[in-house]
């Protein structure tokens, strides 16, 4: 497992990863030994609507948003993956081409897997099957539940979950570095940039302050409360 381009995080962050969970230490070896770093800036595509399905990508650091081409020209916000998430799974292990384009939001890298390597994985370790079939469905199962809590909720609502979301320190209060801009952040949780700045400012009752990039919190638990009240 030691591949010169991987830190101590990276590799701590594959083990965790669905993806790679149930491999043996000869399996995720072989996977890694024939992986690759891709480093992106922000804005730029890992991979576009239609371009060959060959590598799947496992996010190291940063973050990506999968969005899709409307006839109308328009694009559709589909989902975001940060560390530890795994993309375009599906389109690789079947080898079509990519139906969504993923491309970085912040500054962002990613180790890129072989989808017939790993298919060949699968075949040999029915664990291994289990994991990656197992991601394929719970990311699914969680588009769903994004669309049904962003039907049922209010912008504020929507505003706030994602907040905390963003938050990995204990205690009330909190400073958040928002991941990504306001324009994306709007994408996101479904409305528009406008319509953002004017939640953000209603959040000033619960706490929430914004300072350039970064959120200042002064009671998670307020958030949270204004979440399950409804």
């Amino acid at each position: 497992m030691d591949v010169g381009f991987l830190n101590d995080q990276d590799r701590a962050t594959l083990k965790r990863s669905v993806l790679c969970s149930a491999m043996t230490g000869d399996e995720l070896s072989n996977v890694l030994a024939s992986g690759t770093e891709t480093a992106l800036r922000r804005s730029e595509y890992l991979f576009e609507q239609g371009d060959p399905a060959i590598n799947l990508f496992l996010v190291l650091e940063g973050w990506a948003q999968v969005t899709r081409d409307e006839r109308d020209g328009s694009q559709t916000l589909i989902a975001t993956f940060h560390k530890g998430d795994s993309l375009a799974e599906a389109a690789a292990f079947l080898g079509k081409a990519y139906p969504v384009s993923a491309q970085a939001m912040t500054d962002l890298r990613v180790l890129s897997i072989n989808g017939a390597m790993l298919m060949d994985i699968m075949q040999k370790n029915r664990e291994v099957l289990a994991q990656s079939l197992a991601s394929v469905y719970h990311k699914l199962h969680d588009l769903v539940d994004d669309v049904e809590w962003l039907k049922a909720r209010t912008i504020r609502e929507r505003l706030a979950k994602f907040l905390l979301d963003q938050i990995d320190t204990p205690g009330q209060e909190a400073e958040v570095r928002l991941p990504f801009s306001k324009s994306l952040i709007a994408a996101k949780i479904g409305t528009s940039p406008q319509q953002l700045s004017r939640t953000f400012i209603e959040l000033q009752t619960f706490g929430v302050q914004i300072k350039g990039d970064v959120a200042m919190i002064d009671d998670r638990k307020a958030l949270r409360e204004l979440i399950l009240k409804t």
